[in-house]
């Protein structure tokens, strides 16, 4: 199925808007933002002409996405083909007020000599408030039109219109399996009437402006009252920081170097991907605890991928040390903060968490890469010396709690040390990626260890990694076995986690021949249509091309490449992630291998901090 989901995110301290690739608003979080957490499940306007319902149709009815100042105000607009309303433009501009108001303006206009009239605008809102999966909730439309509350204690979500904007006909209506969607609007439309002011239950809120004007706005706002105070805006969000001031301007030097990829001019409103909107796509998808969700959620029943609005560690650790290349500490530092808190009682993650760092539903039962990538982050920041002293003490602890696990497994049981699930959570075995990340966190941390005979312990466990590791290289292939089943085969399929040997781990001890050899040979058979393909034969969600893959590339070709010619790969991998990204510039998970459209979810945080830390690199003498 190739489906892209969510286009463009709309954010503030803790709010966090994601409208679909059909123009309409599909999840609003706040405060809190995960999968569990959605408080708004979708809101959906579309038109009457006449008696007759119209839902807006992003193919049928050109929809256009831009930005009206740049990541604050969306604008989305629809040149509307249906036989019954061809000729109409509708034009909604969403904006955040505030942490607990969202806008919308609403204009629809024609030629001035069209023969339609009497167009009015219906809005179906369905909140899932506090992610109460089987909620209790109540939808109270007031009897003069003006305002639609939903309460679930102790949130209420009212649906207002701006002054001069006031609604003709609002309902309360009970959501089933036996009608559609398009039938209660319908309904609605032809008999409102006939339906509650007062629902209980599973239950959504209708609403019908008055017949528009052409060209006269009609605003309406969604406001969020509660009773219990929510999460204080992180301190990053008030003003920018002077780095990030810094990258944002570097970002448009390299925006302008690289519009001819979108086919389109460059202007600071409209550049094709810059790394200050990765940035902003990074807060967007942050909690203020620090929690990274891997993508605005878009799969609420779990149907497909379990969905994306959950931390996975792994992600949030790659993002991290992405961050801190950037000079971003404060942020990497929130970010590790959470990865401390989330750390089970056995020392080691589960496949992902909520924003709460509790554990959410997993289908791999472990991942051994993602403690020691973990462990890379937080040295990283124990390096750095910009920490907190309750933060600093409290990341060595974990650290060491970390590293002494892992040297245990690697020294005691080295014939099954970090089994489990692969960087994909695909396979199940030992891994090379698992081995390499390990021996890098091991051998970093030597200098952190608690005692001289931990210092000494984990040096004899970051040998015992690389031994495991290199032990999957075989004289008849160029690049190492990417996996040691259960049954103890090797499996050579070529695949992007190799690349780990050069990043985020370039010391593992390969010789310079190894490594090209590697390098240049994945990149060969990975190559895919207009990017890369995570490994040979890789069918998930279709098998499109990962920008993330393109941009691995490019971070890790200083490592082999004479400085002129990694220069010129890393610009490739910026033009390259460009053409991958949508017209307001976010990178997705996939992109179709032919026609570089992104076919799956959108935007994705590993893809962003690949492309931020990759931007960084460019910006700095030889690229380091």
């Amino acid at each position: 199925m190739s489906l892209t989901l969510y286009s463009a995110l709309l954010a503030s301290q803790t709010s966090l808007a994601a409208y679909e690739s059909d123009g309409q608003l599909k999840s609003w979080c706040w405060p809190r933002k995960d999968a569990f957490h959605n408080q708004l499940r979708y809101f959906i306007v579309g038109l009457v002409q006449g008696e007759q319902a119209i839902w807006l149709d992003p193919e049928r009815d050109q929809i256009s996405f831009s930005w009206l100042s740049p990541l604050e105000h969306l604008q989305i607009q629809w040149h509307v083909h249906h036989p019954e309303a061809r000729g109409l433009r509708v034009r909604l501009e969403a904006k955040l007020i505030d942490e607990r108001t969202l806008e919308h303006t609403y204009i629809i206009d024609a030629h001035e000599h069209s023969t339609l009239r009497s167009t009015r605008l219906w809005l179906l809102m369905a909140p899932e408030v506090a992610g109460r999966r089987s909620q209790f909730q109540c939808v109270r439309a007031t009897d003069h039109a003006q305002i639609i509350r939903c309460d679930s204690d102790p949130f209420t979500l009212t649906l207002q219109g701006v002054k001069g904007s006031e609604f003709k006909q609002t309902a309360a209506v009970q959501i089933d399996s036996q009608h559609s969607l398009g039938h209660l609007v319908q309904s609605f439309v032809n008999h409102p009437g006939a339906f509650r002011k007062i629902e209980m239950g599973r239950c959504a809120a209708l609403a019908l402006s008055p017949v528009l004007r052409w060209g006269h706005p009609f605003s309406i706002r969604l406001n969020l009252a509660a009773a219990v105070q929510l999460s204080p805006p992180s301190p990053h969000h008030n003003s920018a920081p002077p780095e990030a001031l810094e990258l944002a301007s570097f970002s448009q030097d390299l925006s302008k170097s690289f519009s001819w990829v979108s086919g389109l001019p460059y202007t600071p409103e409209s550049a094709p991907l810059q790394s200050s909107l990765s940035l902003r796509v990074l807060d967007a998808l942050s909690s203020p605890n620090g929690a990274l969700l891997a993508s605005a959620e878009c799969d609420w029943d779990m149907r497909y991928s379990g969905g994306y609005g959950f931390v996975w560690p792994r992600d949030a650790a790659f993002t991290g040390l992405a961050l801190l290349e950037c000079g971003q500490t404060e942020r990497a530092a929130r970010l590790a903060g959470f990865l401390a808190q989330a750390l089970g009682d056995a020392n080691d993650f589960e496949q992902r968490y909520t924003d709460a760092a509790q554990p959410a539903p997993s289908w791999c039962y472990r991942q051994p890469d993602q403690r020691p990538l973990v462990c890379l982050l937080w040295i990283a920041l124990l390096n750095s010396g910009q920490l907190r002293d309750a933060l600093r003490l409290e990341l060595r602890v974990k650290l060491n709690t970390c590293l002494g696990a892992m040297a245990d497994e690697l020294l005691t049981s080295p014939t099954t040390a970090l089994s489990g699930f692969d960087l994909w959570e695909e396979r199940e075995g030992q891994h090379f990626f698992a081995f390499v990340v390990a021996f890098g966190a091991l051998q970093r941390g030597v200098e952190h260890a608690l005692t001289d005979a931990a210092a000494q312990r984990y040096q004899a466990a970051a040998n015992e990694s690389a031994r495991l590791a290199q032990g999957h290289f075989s004289p008849l292939h160029a690049w190492p076995a990417r996996t040691r089943n259960l049954q103890g085969q090797l499996d050579f399929t070529p695949d992007a986690s190799l690349l780990s040997c050069l990043m985020p781990v370039p010391e593992f001890p390969l010789s310079n021949t190894q490594r090209t050899q590697l390098f240049n040979e994945l990149k060969s058979v990975l190559k895919h249509g207009v990017g890369f393909r995570r490994y040979a034969d890789d069918n998930y969600r279709g098998g499109g091309c990962w920008p993330l893959v393109g941009l691995w590339f490019a971070l890790g070709a200083r490592e082999i490449l004479p400085e002129s010619e990694a220069r010129e790969e890393m610009k490739m991998g910026l033009r390259q992630a460009a053409a991958a990204s949508t017209p307001l510039g976010y990178l997705p998970e996939q992109v179709d291998p032919q026609s570089s459209v992104p076919s799956w979810v959108v935007p994705l945080a590993w893809s962003h901090a690949f492309f931020l830390q990759l931007s960084q690199r460019l910006r700095t003498p030889e690229g380091r």
